[in-house]
């Protein structure tokens, strides 16, 4: 009984006969050469010229005798008048003092004129010297809000009075803040006006 062989060796014994070898050579045509390929020579690269350094001279200066001087012109008057240096007071203000105001009272608590007087001479005898102007106020427990609004009429009022008795209000810094309605034991006053010398 004849065994089946597989299909790789029945092509490989097909292709040994002496035969099919002649046949499979005569049959596969010979590739033609392939033409020399002339190569074109690039030409050279232009060299650039050296470039010149030199600087040429600079212009001559103007002639400017012709022109006419500049008008002479004086600043515009400052609309506030400047500070007046003179003596300090006999007892100087500290670097810092305290308003203190009854709870939603905005106009100048009583007894304060003769602080501010102080303030005052000091700032006019310094005139390098700012001042700030810190509010506080407290609201309601409805209106918050109203505390700084308080605090603000408050130092408003207070600035006022100060620009009257001849302090540049640009020497002025205002701030304004409410306080809250818990404040501890042994805080400042929560209706207060904090009067800050700067230098």
């Amino acid at each position: 009984m004849m065994t089946r062989l597989p299909h790789a060796l029945a092509l490989s014994l097909f292709l040994s006969l002496p035969g099919i070898q002649a046949v499979a050579q005569n049959s596969i045509p010979s590739l033609p050469a392939s033409p020399p390929v002339a190569v074109q020579a690039r030409p050279p690269l232009k060299v650039p010229a050296t470039p010149d350094m030199a600087l040429p001279p600079l212009p001559a200066t103007p002639d400017q005798t012709g022109i006419p001087a500049a008008p002479v012109t004086s600043l515009p008057p400052s609309r506030y008048p400047g500070p007046v240096t003179g003596p300090e007071p006999a007892r100087l203000p500290a670097e810092q003092s305290t308003l203190v105001y009854a709870p939603g009272a905005a106009p100048l608590p009583a007894g304060t004129d003769a602080v501010l007087a102080d303030i005052v001479a000091r700032l006019k005898a310094r005139p390098t010297e700012r001042l700030e102007l810190r509010a506080h106020a407290t609201g309601t427990a409805e209106r918050p809000t109203d505390g700084r609004r308080t605090a603000l009429l408050r130092v408003r009022s207070l600035r006022d009075y100060l620009v009257k008795q001849g302090i540049d209000p640009l020497r002025l810094l205002v701030f304004a803040d409410g306080s809250p309605l818990d404040a501890a034991a042994g805080s400042p006053p929560p209706d207060r006006v904090d009067l800050v010398i700067r230098p």
